[in-house]
């Protein structure tokens, strides 16, 4: 009777000692791309020669 229980709970106890890693894995992911974002130069669009003549 207890082997038979401890069976039944084993992939519970898997599951919650993976948790945390699972977690950290997650919570690294988002900290590198948000890095990485931070790290992009977005260039303003240049005006077009026509509108420059335009404005002159």
């Amino acid at each position: 009777m207890k082997m038979q229980q401890d069976i039944d709970q084993d992939p519970y106890s898997v599951a919650r000692q993976l948790r945390p890693v699972v977690i950290t894995v997650i919570v690294a992911k988002l900290a590198v791309f948000a890095l990485l974002m931070t790290t992009i130069n977005f260039q303003a669009p240049l005006p077009a020669p026509v509108e420059i003549a335009e404005i002159r």
